[in-house]
């Protein structure tokens, strides 16, 4: 029996029976969910300054102050 046949006609499976399934497997310690993915040669300042021309926001050189006067 599949998984869309035992469900439509038993309804919704719950999260134990979904977990069981996929096989999913929770981390046990919170740094397990860290990542190392910020490129060192990046800095923050540079993408906060990209996700402002992302956004199409003006004047995204001045501080938010600045602009609000």
């Amino acid at each position: 029996m599949s998984v869309a046949e035992k469900y439509s006609r038993q309804g919704h499976p719950t999260i134990d029976e979904l977990v069981a399934e996929q096989g999913v497997i929770f981390p046990r310690e919170p740094r397990e969910l860290l990542g190392d993915f910020w490129p060192e040669d990046e800095s923050i300042e540079d993408f906060l300054r990209e996700l402002r021309g992302w956004r199409g926001h003006r004047n995204i050189d001045r501080p938010h102050d600045a602009r609000c006067r």
